[in-house]
Parts: structure tokens; sequence; C-alpha cells
């Protein structure tokens, strides 16, 4: 989640860095720009790796995956609206009331319907033998990772069909090779994440000599993208090996994590924080841009850590521990 934040700095900050000059402020934007694929794949592969286990949908689950959705996509939009930061709309406060069907949030609503049919997909992948479920990871990888490199399309695939992807790849490692991998895995997978910010730095190189080439330095870094899946794929398979004992401290952080997204990344507070707030693009030539940024990153994910934790204490008092 940290590294997600780190993206939105950098995608949502009204950065406009020239194409004919390449700068270490420029450099540093593009660097924490791929923090966005790389956090987005590595939650649904964590979800995917647990969930293909699970006896079924867990409606409770279900539920406060909704209503935390819902709670901030109200709570957010009567905040902006009583301050008078936005004016009040029937039209767009029923979408607020629809957070999941309205895409309030993209990768949240898009979680929502994988969690909703993954129960389906358990079967399906449960019921392949081990030769036939590589054949498959093959096939779907082929058709969704290869060809949108190769052709610079995306061949047909959405968010979702992207999710379904990297809930078959975990799924494969929790069903026919958890004993597979060490630790030496986890540098692997940062070789790959500086394969990937290597080939920026070239695309950045010929966008200085070709038009065709200047907005084209994210190319490789989107979430089904070689490069970043294999980086992911390492990353998970290397964290597994390590013996981790269990942490209240690391726990309590992680179950904000989710509220974290969901209250930087609403759609009202995006520009009021990277922009009104914070300014981010006016840091643009400054050479504090690196230490402004990571400050103001800790302090948006702390932020919204507090403000999560409480209420999610709050619920729990309300409804005397069931919901959160």
């Amino acid at each position: 989640m940290l590294v997600i934040v780190a993206h939105h700095f950098a995608v949502h900050g009204g950065f406009d860095f020239p194409a004919n000059t390449i700068t270490l402020n420029r450099l540093w934007q593009q660097f924490i720009f791929m923090g966005g694929s790389l956090g987005n794949d590595i939650f649904v592969m964590l979800s995917g790796y647990f969930l293909v286990k699970s006896p079924g949908l867990n409606y409770r689950r279900l539920f406060n995956l909704w209503f935390r959705m819902f709670f901030y996509s109200v709570v957010i939009y009567c905040l902006f609206t009583v301050s008078g930061l936005e004016v009040f709309s029937l039209k767009q406060a029923l979408k607020i009331l629809m957070p999941v069907t309205k895409s309030q949030w993209w990768f949240a609503s898009t979680y929502f319907v994988m969690y909703l049919v993954h129960p389906y997909m358990n079967r399906l992948l449960h019921s392949l033998s081990r030769e036939d479920y590589l054949k498959f990871l093959k096939a779907i990888f082929f058709y969704w990772c290869i060809i949108p490199v190769l052709t610079n399309s995306d061949f047909g695939a959405n968010a979702t069909i992207n999710f379904m992807c990297l809930y078959c790849l975990a799924g494969y490692l929790r069903l026919h090779a958890e004993d597979y991998g060490s630790r030496k895995y986890i540098l692997y997978g940062l070789a790959f994440v500086g394969v990937n910010f290597l080939s920026v730095i070239a695309l950045d190189i010929a966008g200085t000599r070709h038009p065709y080439f200047a907005k084209m330095s994210s190319y490789f870094l989107g979430m089904m993208r070689p490069f970043t899946v294999l980086a992911v794929l390492c990353l998970v398979i290397g964290f597994r090996s390590l013996n981790i004992p269990s942490s209240k401290i690391i726990n309590v952080i992680a179950s904000a994590t989710f509220g974290v997204y969901l209250i930087h990344d609403n759609r009202y507070v995006r520009p009021f924080l990277w922009v009104n707030v914070f300014r981010n693009a006016s840091f643009q030539e400054s050479p504090h841009l690196i230490p402004y940024s990571i400050a103001v990153i800790m302090i948006v994910y702390i932020s919204c850590t507090v403000i999560e934790l409480l209420r999610q204490k709050a619920f729990r008092t309300l409804s005397g521990g069931r919901l959160s």
C-alpha cells in the first residue's frame, strides 16, 4: 500500500516533465510511478493465494468489504459538499450510494467482483491436474501478457481479466508449488523491478531522439506486463519462504491498508490532496522533490491509517464486534 500511495503521488500530482530532457526529478517520479502495478499485482496474488483454498463465499466478509466502500463513499462526499468544495448533485449523490456498480474505486470494484466469483474459479482450478493447470496458465498469460506487449493492444483484456489471471497464478503456487522457492527469489524479484526501470530509462533516452517514444516510458509497467508479473511472482515466492512470526503491530497496520486506499484515492480526495494541499507539481523542478515526496507519502499513509483504525474501533464498539 505504501508503494501504491507513492504511485498516486506520481501519477495524480500534475507533473509534466519535458520529453527532451532527462532529470533526476523526472527519473524519481517515474521510479515511484512503478509502485502502482507492483502493489496492485501483489494484493491480487496474495488474495488468490489464500482464497484458492477457502471453503466458499464468506458473506460477512463480502458485506464488510462493501460496507467500507459505502461508508467512505458517502462520508467523503458529504464532507466535500458540506464544506463547499463540491456542489451537491442528486445524480452524483445516487452514484455515491452505489460505490461498486458505479466504480467509485476501480480496484475495489474489480476486487469485489473477483471475490464474488472466486468460489466458482476455485472449482475450476481444483479440477485441473498440475499438467493441465500449467497449460492453462501458459495460455492465459500468452493471450493477455505477451500478445499485448508485442502488439500494443489489450487483446480484449480488462481489469477483471487481469485480476483473474493473477488469481490463477497465485492459485497454482498454493495448490501445486507450496514447497518451491527460497529467499533468493526476493533478489530475483528486485532484479525484475530493476529491469522494468531500465526499460523506462531506455525509452526516455529514445524519446529525446524520436517523438514516437516520448510518451512510452511506462510501456512495460502495466499490471500484466511480463517483467511486472515476474517481479511480483518472485517476491511472493521469496517472502513465502520467510519464517516471520505473528506480529500484532503488523496485523493491526495491515488491517487498515484497504481503508488507506479508499480514503486517499477517493475521486474527491485525490485532486484535493495532491493538487491543492501538497501541490506536487510545484516541486517538479525543485531540488527538494525527493525528500518532499517521501515525507508527503508517509504523512498520507500514516494519517489514513489512523483514520481507518479509528473507524474500525468505533464500528466494533457500536456493533458489539460484528462489524469493522
